[in-house]
């Protein structure tokens, strides 16, 4: 059985606490009472067996009633053999009441095997959702029989019948106050476990959601930091680029992407944002690869080398203060590689 609770309201500050009593009363009887109507009160595993249960009572009768219709032709066609034996033949209408009796009798049979062994029904959500709807309504105009006999009352006997029942209800409201109702579902009647044990019972621990691993995008990152330090090596080196071969070699020196290959890791490096296509290299031959000159565009600045390799020229002594030697050109502006 599973409960909720209603969630308060705190009242508007210089409410009188009297109508703030009666006001929060009425909410959580309104609440309950749609609760009720609404039928959530039955529980989807209920609805199920009531369902299977009402299959399996309106197969039961099925095969009961064919059954008794066999029999009965069945006992005719005995009779009528009986007949025809003792007195050494039956007259025509005898005999087209017994075969009529016969194909009776045969088609009761027939029917049996065609209905078989009860089996349990799989059930739709829209199926518990409609029958869930037919008992809200049956439920709806059952509250509205006390509205109609208040309504009767005063315009049949007196109109004092209305106002004793709208002070009957204030003073319910009154009696109730901020103390919300819980909301039940009730468990599922014993008798109605037995007559359907067929049908599994629904399971109502909390059930564990297996965290799902969201792609944050960092792994984009780091790979887009590691080619390019490889490629402002290579440019250091007078090498236009990198080739994919390459820097997938060094990833999985590393133990990094070892499920990758030279044909799946383009389309990786592609998803990163970086620009891959065939690139001609003076030590190792034609092959796809990253340029120096197309990396620059693709991370908005040009390919840097690691920190750890940047020149420190603040600890040099210059003979001129503050005159800082201009950094050389890229090896590969001067080499096309």
């Amino acid at each position: 059985m599973s409960t909720t609770t209603e969630t308060t309201k705190t009242p508007k500050p210089g409410t009188p606490p009297t109508l703030a009593r009666v006001g929060a009363g009425a909410g959580h009887i309104a609440v309950a009472v749609a609760h009720w109507a609404g039928g959530h009160t039955i529980g989807p595993e209920e609805i199920t067996r009531r369902i299977v249960k009402a299959r399996a009572e309106a197969h039961a009768e099925a095969v009961a009633e064919h059954g008794r219709a066999g029999r009965a032709a069945g006992k005719k066609v005995r009779r009528l053999k009986n007949r025809a034996s003792l007195n050494g033949g039956l007259v025509p209408a005898d005999i087209t009441t017994l075969a009529a009796a016969e194909h009776e009798a045969q088609r009761h049979d027939a029917a049996i095997s065609a209905l078989g062994e009860f089996t349990v029904p799989m059930l739709d959500p829209g199926q518990i959702r409609h029958r869930r709807h037919r008992i809200a309504a049956v439920r709806c105009v059952v509250l509205t029989l006390p509205v109609g006999a208040v309504v009767a009352g005063s315009w049949m006997v007196s109109g004092s019948v209305f106002l004793f029942s709208v002070v009957g209800g204030l003073a319910a409201c009154l009696a109730r106050g901020d103390r919300p109702f819980e909301l039940t579902v009730r468990p599922v009647p014993a008798e109605l476990l037995a007559a359907t044990p067929l049908v599994l019972p629904t399971v109502t621990a909390d059930v564990v959601v297996e965290p799902v691993a969201v792609d944050t995008g960092a792994w984009k990152e780091e790979l887009r930091l590691y080619v390019e330090h490889s490629v402002a090596l290579a440019d250091l080196d007078g090498l236009a680029g990198v080739h994919v071969a390459d820097l997938l070699a060094g990833l999985q020196s590393s133990g990094l992407h070892l499920g990758q290959s030279t044909k799946t890791f383009p389309g990786v490096l592609r998803d990163a944002g970086i620009p891959v296509q065939v690139i001609n290299l003076k030590s190792s031959g034609s092959g796809l690869g990253v340029r120096y000159d197309k990396l620059g565009p693709a991370l908005g600045h040009q390919p840097r080398i690691p920190a750890h390799l940047v020149r420190d020229y603040t600890a040099e002594n210059h003979q001129d203060a503050g005159e800082y030697p201009s950094p050389n050109p890229s090896p590969t502006s001067r080499h096309a590689g």
